[in-house]
């Protein structure tokens, strides 16, 4: 489950013993300082449990805290921009996300969770689409938090003349019988009509996961012709870049980082 979609479950539950919050700033543009900001978080809570006197939220948070250590480094080779925990002593919540979202490093341990960085964090970054074209390929990248919720993918069929959901699709869309060449000069010839007939499909996809929009990423003549055929209230931005074939989290990592036009 998403960590968006855990908010809820987050925010209402109650430990006696302790539930352990860490956000970690991770970006690894600064080489190894995030090993440092964690050595030192977890130092303070661990100085904070001696002075207390209450045994059992004590032991509880110095294990969960040697777990958390464990699993963070367990996740060196995933590292993104932030990484965000919470553990519940009674045993109900573990949750851990990498995020390609900045946070601002902090640690806590009380009865409930510390959800109010992450508050913020999804009025920064809410539920939005990023949908990237590539010529007679179209992905909606479903994202929240800066995390990928699902990725759905449609290709246009050349021998059915329609969109074809890949996700749906036993083997990939038909290519046709027909060269580089051919497809270009039809792809050329009916971009038009062929983005006109994918847009409402992308709407209703926007519409139905409750999306706050979508940034559109692709080529500028893609994105020109697809976005007219598109309400305003949809577009939260677009981006002249040839991203299709980029992995999901590096083309969110340029939407994200991008000067959005």
């Amino acid at each position: 489950m998403a960590l968006d979609e855990e908010f809820n479950t987050l925010k209402s539950k109650k430990d006696d013993l302790g539930i352990l919050t860490i956000y970690l700033n991770t970006d690894l543009s600064e080489h190894d300082e995030w090993k440092i900001r964690l050595k030192n978080g977890i130092k303070r809570l661990e100085e904070y449990a001696e002075k207390s006197d209450e045994k059992e939220s004590k032991k509880a948070l110095q294990n969960l805290l040697r777990e958390a250590n464990a699993y963070i480094y367990d996740q060196q080779k995933n590292m993104q921009k932030s990484l965000v925990l919470f553990a519940s002593a009674d045993g109900d919540i573990w949750t851990a996300t990498t995020l390609q979202v900045p946070v601002e490093s902090s640690f806590h341990w009380d009865t409930q969770a510390d959800t109010a960085q992450l508050e913020e964090l999804q009025e920064k970054y809410p539920a939005t689409g990023i949908i990237v074209t590539q010529q007679r390929d179209v992905t909606l990248i479903d994202v929240a938090l800066g995390e990928v919720r699902d990725e759905k993918k449609f290709s246009w069929d050349l021998e059915k003349e329609d969109w074809i959901d890949y996700d749906d699709q036993s083997s990939p869309p038909s290519a046709a019988d027909t060269s580089i060449d051919d497809f270009q000069r039809r792809f050329e010839e009916n971009q038009h009509r062929w983005y006109k007939n994918l847009a409402p499909v992308l709407t209703n996809e926007l519409k139905n996961r409750g999306l706050n929009g979508s940034y559109f990423v692709g080529s500028k003549e893609s994105v020109s012709e697809l976005t007219q055929h598109i309400s305003d209230s949809y577009i939260n931005g677009k981006i002249a870049k040839n991203l299709g074939s980029k992995p999901a989290h590096e083309i969110i990592d340029q939407v994200y980082g991008s000067d959005i036009r």
